[in-house]
Protein backbone atom coordinates (compact mmCIF):
# COMPACT_ATOMS: atom_id res chain seq x y z
CA UNK A 1 0.00 0.00 0.00
CA UNK A 2 1.28 3.51 -0.79
CA UNK A 3 1.78 5.83 1.65
CA UNK A 4 0.06 9.37 0.58
CA UNK A 5 2.28 11.47 1.85
CA UNK A 6 5.37 10.14 -0.32
CA UNK A 7 5.28 12.35 -2.97
CA UNK A 8 6.39 11.19 -6.63
CA UNK A 9 10.38 12.16 -7.24
CA UNK A 10 11.16 14.47 -9.57
CA UNK A 11 14.22 12.62 -10.58
CA UNK A 12 13.79 9.74 -13.12
CA UNK A 13 15.02 8.61 -16.50
CA UNK A 14 13.10 10.96 -18.50
CA UNK A 15 14.36 14.18 -16.58
CA UNK A 16 18.23 12.77 -16.61
CA UNK A 17 17.25 12.77 -20.16
CA UNK A 18 15.56 16.06 -20.58
CA UNK A 19 18.30 17.98 -18.70
CA UNK A 20 21.42 15.73 -20.14
CA UNK A 21 20.63 15.88 -23.99
CA UNK A 22 20.23 19.77 -24.03
CA UNK A 23 23.36 19.81 -21.65
CA UNK A 24 25.47 18.59 -24.68
CA UNK A 25 23.44 19.68 -28.06
CA UNK A 26 23.22 23.28 -26.87
CA UNK A 27 27.01 24.49 -26.15
CA UNK A 28 28.54 22.06 -28.45
CA UNK A 29 25.88 23.78 -31.45
CA UNK A 30 26.77 26.97 -30.44
CA UNK A 31 30.35 26.76 -30.12
CA UNK A 32 30.57 25.29 -33.50
CA UNK A 33 28.61 27.63 -35.02
CA UNK A 34 30.87 30.24 -33.92
CA UNK A 35 33.87 28.26 -34.92
CA UNK A 36 32.50 27.58 -38.61
CA UNK A 37 32.25 31.21 -38.40
CA UNK A 38 35.41 32.35 -37.19
CA UNK A 39 37.14 29.50 -39.43
CA UNK A 40 38.51 27.93 -36.35
CA UNK A 41 38.59 24.27 -36.81
CA UNK A 42 40.11 23.78 -33.30
CA UNK A 43 37.38 25.65 -31.86
CA UNK A 44 35.14 23.50 -34.09
CA UNK A 45 36.48 19.83 -33.05
CA UNK A 46 36.94 20.99 -29.27
CA UNK A 47 33.01 21.72 -29.25
CA UNK A 48 31.89 17.92 -29.36
CA UNK A 49 34.61 16.55 -27.18
CA UNK A 50 35.95 19.34 -24.52
CA UNK A 51 32.78 21.61 -24.40
CA UNK A 52 30.04 19.49 -24.90
CA UNK A 53 31.25 16.14 -23.07
CA UNK A 54 32.02 18.34 -19.81
CA UNK A 55 29.20 19.59 -19.93
CA UNK A 56 27.58 16.78 -19.97
CA UNK A 57 29.23 14.82 -17.42
CA UNK A 58 28.88 17.75 -15.54
CA UNK A 59 24.67 17.76 -15.75
CA UNK A 60 24.83 13.95 -15.50
CA UNK A 61 26.88 14.16 -12.19
CA UNK A 62 24.71 17.30 -10.73
CA UNK A 63 21.43 15.51 -11.57
CA UNK A 64 22.91 12.39 -9.39
CA UNK A 65 24.01 14.79 -6.57
CA UNK A 66 20.85 16.52 -6.33
CA UNK A 67 18.90 12.91 -6.18
CA UNK A 68 20.63 11.99 -3.23
CA UNK A 69 20.09 15.87 -1.49
CA UNK A 70 16.38 15.36 -2.23
CA UNK A 71 16.10 11.75 -1.27
CA UNK A 72 18.14 12.45 2.03
CA UNK A 73 16.42 16.06 2.29
CA UNK A 74 20.04 17.72 2.41
CA UNK A 75 19.82 21.62 1.57
CA UNK A 76 16.13 20.71 0.55
CA UNK A 77 15.30 24.60 1.83
CA UNK A 78 18.07 26.91 0.58
CA UNK A 79 18.32 26.85 -3.22
CA UNK A 80 21.16 29.17 -3.30
CA UNK A 81 23.37 27.26 -1.07
CA UNK A 82 22.88 24.01 -2.55
CA UNK A 83 23.59 25.82 -6.44
CA UNK A 84 26.82 27.57 -5.10
CA UNK A 85 28.45 23.81 -3.59
CA UNK A 86 27.45 21.87 -6.51
CA UNK A 87 28.33 24.43 -8.83
CA UNK A 88 31.73 25.45 -7.22
CA UNK A 89 32.35 21.23 -6.61
CA UNK A 90 32.26 20.84 -10.55
CA UNK A 91 34.34 23.51 -11.70
CA UNK A 92 36.98 21.74 -8.77
CA UNK A 93 36.34 18.08 -10.78
CA UNK A 94 37.13 19.83 -14.27
CA UNK A 95 39.80 21.89 -13.02
CA UNK A 96 41.21 18.43 -11.82
CA UNK A 97 40.27 16.08 -14.42
CA UNK A 98 41.84 18.61 -17.15
CA UNK A 99 45.24 18.66 -14.82
CA UNK A 100 45.10 14.57 -14.75
CA UNK A 101 44.52 14.58 -18.33
CA UNK A 102 47.14 16.48 -19.47
CA UNK A 103 44.55 18.95 -21.11
CA UNK A 104 45.76 22.80 -19.86
CA UNK A 105 45.28 24.26 -23.45
CA UNK A 106 41.65 22.65 -23.08
CA UNK A 107 41.08 23.91 -19.42
CA UNK A 108 39.19 26.70 -20.07
CA UNK A 109 36.95 25.08 -21.88
CA UNK A 110 36.04 22.05 -20.15
CA UNK A 111 36.28 24.44 -16.88
CA UNK A 112 33.38 26.73 -18.38
CA UNK A 113 31.47 23.60 -19.69
CA UNK A 114 31.35 22.11 -15.95
CA UNK A 115 30.15 25.58 -14.71
CA UNK A 116 27.49 25.85 -17.12
CA UNK A 117 25.70 22.29 -17.27
CA UNK A 118 25.90 22.32 -13.03
CA UNK A 119 24.72 26.18 -12.93
CA UNK A 120 21.48 25.65 -15.59
CA UNK A 121 20.63 21.95 -13.89
CA UNK A 122 20.88 23.29 -10.19
CA UNK A 123 18.98 26.40 -10.91
CA UNK A 124 16.15 24.44 -13.01
CA UNK A 125 16.24 21.39 -11.33
CA UNK A 126 13.34 21.36 -7.71
CA UNK A 127 13.78 19.13 -4.92
CA UNK A 128 10.47 17.89 -3.30
CA UNK A 129 10.25 18.49 0.40
CA UNK A 130 9.21 15.86 2.97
Amino acid sequence: MKNRNDLPSTFNLRSLILAAVPAYVFPALMSFTSGFFLQKNELMSASYTSIGLSSLLSTVVSFIILWQFESRQILAQNKLLRSVLIVMLMISLGMACSTLLNLQSERFNITFSAFLGAAILTIRQQIKKS
